[in-house]
């Protein structure tokens, strides 16, 4: 980059005061200074007219570190020392002013330029300060804005996934948690509890994050709100979005739970059923083996019983009929004294 900032010549100073700010041109004493020491990422005391003068840079702001109202916020530290490395003590700068010189703390207001390089665009390219607007001063906004883009594109300093306190890296952070839980319904129990698991704890990462960039206010956090209601605003958003629905999801996969705990309930008590009935029917089919077989044990005793009743001598044999003698047929007359008639054959008689 061409220096942007030239000795003017002496001879010409127009001031004016209105509202309290002070507008005007540079002389040839104060477009020129000299490092004493770099105060913070966007602040330098320097040597000017042969006064300390404290110079607050133009349309670029950096993580604060000094100020004890303000928390130090993400990648504060390394603005300081980038600063350091590039102004260091009794190193000759040029200065370049716009409408108004000081702000409403007394500090004064400029562009700084060393040999080549403009300082407040080189913060921003290393991505440890953005660029911002303080009304009317704008003149090097658009300078230090292309700057942060590139900053923005390679992923240097604020911008940078691999630093932890970065917006970006929390983003990215909740953005991983969330978008690893699963939407599809769960198998068993077991699997439906680790989706339950999983989106709880993914709802938890995106709460912290967005608790953590919530309490980032403009009056302590001037960098991260900036980004926040600027270049994330709409990743914010979408984190809202993506909790919402991951909660959503947590409630899917504790009702599948619920759900599949019932259906194994019901699975177990089917198979209880199923095991009390066979063994119902095991029991009565064991009772009635065995009543039949007492009754056909009964059977073959009785049946032997009788058999052994009835039942012949081996050697038997029917003797022959013989035929029976008759016995002279006494008589009933045996005190007759009369005449007799005898039957043929002379062997009976009966009174004549």
């Amino acid at each position: 980059m061409s220096k942007r900032a030239g000795w003017i010549s002496a001879g010409v100073i127009a001031s004016l005061v209105a509202g309290g700010a002070v507008y005007a041109t540079t002389s040839n004493s104060d477009s020129h200074g000299t490092v004493v020491r770099v105060v913070d990422g966007d602040t330098v005391d320097l040597k000017i007219a042969g006064e300390q003068t404290r110079v607050r840079l133009l349309n670029i702001d950096t993580p604060e570190t000094v100020d004890p109202d303000k928390a130090v916020e993400c990648m504060g530290p390394e603005a300081t020392d980038y600063l350091k490395t590039l102004l260091r003590p009794g190193d000759k700068v040029d200065l370049e002013y716009d409408i108004e010189r000081e702000d409403r703390y007394g500090r004064t207001l400029a562009g700084v330029f060393k040999d080549d390089l403009f300082v407040n665009s080189a913060i921003a390219a290393a991505g440890l300060g953005v660029a911002v607007k303080y009304e009317p001063n704008v003149k090097f906004y658009d300078e230090v804005l292309a700057a942060e883009q590139k900053a923005v594109d390679a992923g240097e300093g604020l911008f940078d996934l691999s630093v932890e306190c970065t917006i970006p890296a929390q983003l990215d952070e909740a953005d991983t948690a969330l978008s690893e839980v699963s939407s599809l319904p769960a198998d068993s129990i077991e699997e439906a509890e680790s989706f339950m698991g999983e989106a709880a704890a993914a709802v938890g990462v995106g709460l912290a994050v967005k608790s953590a960039l919530n309490k980032a206010e403009s009056a302590t956090h001037p960098v991260t709100h900036a980004l926040m209601s600027g270049r994330y605003a709409s990743d914010i958003s979408r984190l809202s979005t993506r909790i919402d629905d991951t909660k959503q999801l947590e409630a899917f996969h504790t009702q599948q739970r619920a759900e599949l705990v019932e259906k194994e309930k019901q699975r177990k008590e089917a198979e209880r059923k199923k095991k009390a009935a066979e063994a119902k029917a095991k029991k009565e089919a064991e009772a009635a083996a065995q009543r039949a077989a007492e009754q056909q044990a009964a059977a073959k005793a009785a049946q032997k019983a009788q058999q052994k009743r009835y039942s012949a001598p081996k050697s038997y044999s029917k003797p022959r009929t013989q035929p029976k003698k008759s016995a002279p047929k006494k008589s009933s007359y045996s005190n007759y004294t009369g005449p007799r008639c005898y039957a043929p054959g002379g062997k009976t008689w009966k009174p004549c």
